[in-house]
């Protein structure tokens, strides 16, 4: 059954009321406000998927956030957290460990990563970060810069490929308008954090412009957790004739220091929260990168259609000590795509062809202590080609429209350093069909589609396995997803916005993760069958002229399905660890005249940590305040906006995060008590 009969009676009022809301509709439609929402579906083409298809047309859970200047300043945004609390369906939860990064799940999907991002891909400013073999590379988004986030609740491998569980594509591209704009920001807060950023923005009739840096220091939160990182980009474009266009856009990272704090005991989560795992403090376990990249786009309208040709290249340089052994990793990647859009009455054809690369030097050393290197275990350059073609395409016939695509992607994985009774070359062929309807009666979508996706396992997960040494696992192979859903949302800046949708996914051929000892390697098995049964939400409803409230709720029964475990333990029926049943972010928003403040709750359901779910991480509940101030001298166009944040405003003990299946029962990532920042914009 869906719904917990033992789930916090708060939450059931507030989904209630949520669905009280959708049932106003006919009568709040009477009062509209344009420019009312701060939160709003664009009329435009739906950027996350690469189509010509408008977001109010297209058959997907497709979900659009945007932030405006002030809203940029109001909050401090140092977490990738902050992008996704007005997406339904989207997870986001803060570590407090930056060598590890956010856990990022979509619909459940990307549940098992044990680091990073797997199972969807995350796109910044046109360039994806999910590269060929399926792992994502978020360190380099700033969130304190992002203006606009697209999701796709749902597989969408037909768009891009590999690991398209779903899609968060992320604009920093700010919309000041002609001439030239700047903002400077200083922050100070809780835990020795300080961060200050920089951001220029540049329009003319022919050329757009925008560039931003940051630097973050911070001790953190938990002992043995202190970062240092400096973050740039840069975005452009320019008309070169009435009939084409080029856009650049390049960005880089450098984080000298990610230190690894490590998971905890429940006992030790509750009682000393700020505690590191003495393992892996004394062997200096952390991270250290450098990475840079780079893309170019060109368009030209032709009497055929419109022809995109994209390409783009990332390094990565990383250096990443752990209690088990010291790995090493030089990374090249890089993807080139052509498509030609025609446009025909009522029909939309895209197609196109797309071919990725990555090429991984990679050396693993045993750990001799200290953070020094041992003896070599792995010394071998792995490479991935991706090529594929592809097909999409739309029909449109008053309010109703189609949206159907095929993709073929095929993968070959290899190395330069094989070993006797391991595989040096593995090779994947997928094809992914969907298809989609859409109906528009009045100022609403109707919409249901059929999608798929498939994994396939990354360099990390082919070349870890119990037995060690060079070469690649010969039996693992991709998982594949089937999605059903069905929604309704409505359309335009109106007083009620609201987006709801059920789904249903099959995931087959499960990528699973296992360790053998506590502090060791995780290695990957396909192993069985799981099924995410949901329903999403989101609603945001203008209370008169200075008040809102928006909210997502999520309820969502995740389960394995013929699955078992190393000793053969049935996990049938089990609840996949690591996904709340019920969540919900709401927001109070209170705006008169230059002052701007908001009320955020959270809450996340108790969840199990491990495969068998003998240990639970506890529901609950979190409240943060913000409030901000708009100063404006029209005599020189020089704003001022400070701000202050606090956050966990009842100071709730609570686990932001879990590390799944962590052998020694450490399963659990604290998250601060109340904690704040502070500081100042200057616009200009």
């Amino acid at each position: 059954m869906l719904i917990n009969h033992s789930s916090s009676n708060s939450v059931h009022l507030l989904l209630i009321f949520t669905f009280l809301l959708i049932g106003l509709h006919s009568t709040s439609f009477a009062q509209q406000q344009d420019d009312s929402l701060r939160v709003e579906l664009d009329p435009i083409n739906v950027t996350a998927i690469r189509s010509t298809i408008g977001v109010a047309d297209a058959p997907l859970s497709l979900r659009v956030s945007s932030k405006d200047l002030e809203t940029i300043n109001h909050s401090a945004s140092l977490s990738l957290k902050s992008i996704g609390d007005d997406l339904p369906g989207l997870w986001i939860g803060d570590r407090q460990n930056y060598a590890l990064g956010e856990r990022m799940t979509i619909r459940g999907i990307g549940w098992r990563a044990q680091f990073g991002v797997r199972g969807m891909q995350v796109i910044l400013n046109d360039m994806p970060l999910t590269i060929a073999d399926g792992q994502a590379m978020t360190n380099i988004i700033d969130p304190a810069f992002i203006r606009r986030a697209e999701l796709i609740r749902g597989p969408a491998a037909t768009y891009w490929g590999n690991s398209s569980g779903g899609v968060l594509y992320l604009s920093s591209i700010p919309n000041y308008g002609p001439g030239t704009h700047g903002r400077f920001r200083t922050m100070a807060g809780s835990f020795g954090t300080y961060k200050q950023e920089g951001e220029v923005s540049f329009s003319s009739e022919n050329h757009q412009l925008s560039a931003y840096t940051s630097y973050l220091t911070s001790d953190g939160f938990r002992d043995y957790s202190a970062v240092e990182m400096l973050r740039s980009g840069i975005t452009g474009s320019v008309n070169l004739t009435s009939k084409s266009e080029l856009k650049y856009q390049a960005a880089g990272i450098l984080m000298p220091k990610a230190q690894h704090p490590s998971s905890l005991s429940k006992q030790d989560a509750r009682e000393n929260p700020t505690m590191a795992s003495s393992y892996f403090e004394s062997a200096q376990a952390g991270k250290e990168i450098s990475q840079g990249q780079a893309g170019l786009s060109y368009i030209l309208d032709t009497s055929v259609g419109t022809l995109n040709v994209t390409g783009y290249g990332i390094y990565r340089d990383l250096h990443n000590p752990l209690p088990f052994g010291i790995i090493t990793v030089d990374r090249k990647v890089g993807g080139l795509r052509a498509t030609l859009d025609h446009t025909l009455n009522q029909f939309d054809l895209q197609w196109g062809g797309e071919i990725k690369f990555q090429n991984d030097d990679r050396v693993e050393y045993d750990h001799a202590g200290g953070g020094e290197r041992g003896d070599i275990t792995v010394d071998q350059v792995e490479k991935v080609h991706n090529q594929a073609l592809f097909m999409n395409w739309n029909y449109s016939l008053g309010g109703v429209n189609v949206l159907g695509g095929i993709r073929y992607d095929r993968m070959n994985f290899s190395t330069d350093a094989p070993s006797r009774d391991q595989s040096g070359e593995r090779t994947f062929d997928s094809v992914s069909p969907s298809i989609g309807l859409s109906y528009q009666p009045q100022s609403y979508t109707l919409y249901t589609n059929l999608s798929t996706s498939f994994q396939a396992p990354t360099t990390t997960e082919l070349v870890n396995r119990p037995g060690g040494g060079n070469g690649f696992n010969p039996d693992l192979k991709p998982e594949s997803t089937v999605g059903l859903e069905a929604g309704i949302r409505s359309n335009g800046s109106n007083q009620f916005e609201y987006d709801v949708a059920a789904y249903h996914l099959w995931i087959y051929d499960l990528l699973f993760p296992y360790q053998l000892e506590d502090g060791g390697a995780t290695f990957y098995r396909n192993q069985g069958e799981t099924s995410h049964l949901g329903v999403e939400g989101y609603i945001g409803y203008q209370m008169g002229r200075n008040w809102e409230i928006t909210a997502t709720a999520n309820i969502m029964a995740a389960e394995f399905k013929q699955a078992q475990t190393l000793d053969n333990e049935s996990l049938e029926g089990n609840t996949i660890p690591g996904i709340p049943r019920h969540r919900l972010n709401s927001t109070l928003r209170w705006s008169p005249d230059n002052f701007l403040g908001t009320l955020s709750y959270e809450y996340a359901s108790s969840h199990p940590v491990n495969n068998l779910n003998t240990e639970q991480n506890d529901a609950y509940n979190v409240l943060d305040l913000k409030i901000s101030y708009q100063l404006t001298f029209r005599e020189n166009g020089i704003m001022l906006q400070p701000f202050v944040n606090i956050n966990n405003l009842l100071d709730e003990r609570y686990n932001g995060s879990v590390a799944i299946n962590n052998p020694g029962n450490r399963f659990y990532e604290p998250a601060p008590g109340r904690n704040w920042q502070g500081g100042l914009s200057v616009n200009f």
